[in-house]
C-alpha cells in the first residue's frame, strides 16, 4: 500500500493565519490556525438549535453530500476538509448542567475549553486534566483525543460519560454510560459518528495547582525522571536540541540540551492564590493549565508510545535530531497519560508517554517528520489524531485492536458515509 501523504505537511510559503470565523464564511474558504490547511466548501451552516443541526444533516443525506464540523481550527490534519457543507457549532455553547454530588457536568459541544472552567468552579468542580492550549471546542478536542499530562489522569475523551448527537440519518441519538461499546466508539471518533450536541463529562472536586517550573539540564531531568513522576500531579518538559529552539514556542532563553520543566502539584480549592509570573503561580486549575504556547505558531506531530518504553523512545528522537537532522530545531515535548478504553484512543489499554515535535513554519520539515514516524513505528506509536501523522489504513488496523468494532458502529451511525472526507475515507471508508 502506498504511503498516505496528508496535506497537513505542506510547508513553505503558506503563512500562518487565523481559522475562518462564521462571519467570514461568506467567501466559502476555510483555513486552520496553523496555516497549513485550507479548502473551499459549497455551503456553510451555523445552527442555533438541535433541530437546525438535524435538518442540515438530513438534507445532506438526501442529497448524497458530506458534512464536516469545524471546531476552533487547531488540528494540523485534513480532518475538517469538505467540498460540501461546513458546520460551526459555536452557537451551541455553554455548561448547561452540573451535578456536584456525582461530579458530572453537561456541556454543549461547541463550548471552548476556556469557557468550561469557571462554571465548573462555581459548582465546586474541575476538569481532571487539561492541555497547554484552551482555545479548542470541546467536541473537536474529544474527537481527536486531545489530552494533558499526568500518569494518573486520562485525556479529555476519557472523561466522556454520555453523548447526544445527530447521526448520519439526521436523527438525534443518545449514548448512555451503560451503552459501553457505542460510548467507547464515541469517545474518540474523529467526527465520524455524527454531529455532537451535548457531552456529559465526569469531573473532580474543584482543586488548585501550584507551579514549580524550572529550566534544568537534560541530564538532571533524566536522573530525576521517576521522582518527578511520583512527586507531582503533572510532570512534563520540553527538551531543547539547540540554543535557538526555545524561541519557536516562546519559551524564553533556554540553553542547548536543557529542558523547560513543568512541575504542577495539587492543592485544595481553598488554598491561597499566588499571583506571579507563569511558572511560579498558584491558582484554580483551569487558569494554570494553559501556557504561553497558546500563541506560538507551529505544525505539530505527536505520537504516543508505551510508557514503559518512554526513555528508549526519547533517546531515539534525540539521536535522530542531533545526528541526522541538526537543522530541525523544534523543542521536543514529553508528557504522560493514563490508559483508557476509547476504541480509537492513542491510550487504548496502555499507559503512554507522548513525544511531540513540530515542523517550523516556512521550512521544509517533511523529510525529518517522515523519518521520525518510521523510527517510532518500532514502539507501535499511535498519533494524536489532530496532529501531523503518516498512518495508512493497514497501520491503523494494526495499531487499534478495536478497529473492526469501531467500523461496525460507524456504519450503524452513518450508513451513507456523509461524515467521511477524503482523508478519513482512506483510513476508514
Amino acid at each position: 500500500m502506498p504511503e498516505h501523504t496528508p496535506t497537513s505537511i505542506v510547508s513553505g510559503d503558506l503563512p500562518a493565519q487565523d481559522f475562518v470565523t462564521a462571519d467570514e464564511a461568506d467567501d466559502k474558504k476555510w483555513s486552520n490556525w496553523g496555516g497549513n490547511q485550507s479548502f473551499a466548501f459549497s455551503s456553510f451552516a451555523k445552527p442555533t438549535t438541535d433541530d437546525d443541526v438535524a435538518h442540515t444533516v438530513r438534507q445532506a443525506a438526501h442529497n448524497g453530500t458530506g458534512v464536516r464540523v469545524a471546531g476552533s481550527g487547531h488540528s494540523f490534519t485534513p480532518i475538517v476538509q469538505t467540498d460540501h457543507t461546513l458546520m460551526s457549532l459555536e452557537s451551541l455553547s455553554g455548561v448547561t448542567g452540573t451535578d456536584s454530588a456525582n461530579r458530572r457536568a453537561n456541556v454543549r459541544a461547541g463550548t471552548r475549553l476556556c469557557d468550561i472552567g469557571a462554571p465548573l468552579w462555581d459548582a465546586g468542580l474541575s476538569l481532571a486534566n487539561q492541555g497547554d492550549i484552551d482555545a479548542q471546542a470541546l467536541a473537536g478536542a474529544i474527537a481527536t483525543g486531545t489530552k494533558g499530562s499526568g500518569p494518573a489522569y486520562g485525556s479529555l475523551s476519557a472523561m466522556v460519560r454520555t453523548v447526544r448527537l445527530v447521526d448520519g440519518t439526521g436523527q438525534i441519538v443518545e449514548i448512555s454510560e451503560s451503552d459501553t461499546e457505542r460510548l467507547r466508539a464515541a469517545q474518540v471518533s474523529l467526527g465520524m459518528l455524527g454531529v455532537f450536541l451535548d457531552i456529559g463529562i465526569e469531573t473532580l472536586p474543584a482543586y488548585k495547582l501550584r507551579e514549580r517550573n524550572a529550566v534544568l539540564p537534560f541530564a538532571e531531568v533524566q536522573e530525576n525522571w521517576g521522582r518527578f513522576l511520583g512527586d507531582y500531579r503533572h510532570f512534563s518538559f520540553w527538551w531543547m536540541p539547540t540554543a535557538e529552539s526555545s524561541a519557536m514556542y516562546d519559551l524564553g532563553t533556554v540553553p542547548q540540551d536543557h529542558c523547560v520543566v513543568k512541575l504542577l502539584g495539587q492543592l485544595p480549592a481553598d488554598a491561597e492564590d499566588v499571583h506571579a509570573e507563569p511558572g511560579q503561580r498558584t491558582g484554580r486549575a483551569h487558569l494554570i493549565y494553559p501556557d504561553a504556547t497558546t500563541e506560538a505558531r507551529f505544525h505539530e506531530l505527536e505520537y504516543m508510545v508505551p510508557a514503559d518504553r518512554g526513555v528508549e523512545a526519547l533517546d531515539v528522537v534525540r539521536n535522530l535530531m542531533l545526528r541526522k537532522h541538526p537543522d530541525q530545531i523544534s523543542p521536543v515535548q514529553v508528557r504522560w497519560q493514563r490508559a483508557d478504553e476509547g476504541y480509537l484512543s492513542a491510550h487504548y489499554r496502555r499507559d503512554t508517554m507522548s513525544v511531540s515535535v513540530s515542523g517550523q513554519v516556512g521550512t521544509v520539515y517533511e523529510p525529518f517528520l517522515r523519518e521520525l514516524d518510521r523510527e517510532l513505528q518500532r514502539f507501535d506509536a499511535r498519533p494524536h489524531w489532530g496532529k501531523i501523522h503518516f498512518l495508512t489504513r493497514d497501520r491503523v488496523e494494526a495499531l487499534y485492536p478495536m478497529y473492526d468494532e469501531f467500523q461496525s458502529i460507524r456504519r450503524e451511525f452513518d450508513p451513507k458515509g456523509i461524515f467521511l472526507n477524503p482523508h478519513l475515507r482512506e483510513l476508514f471508508g
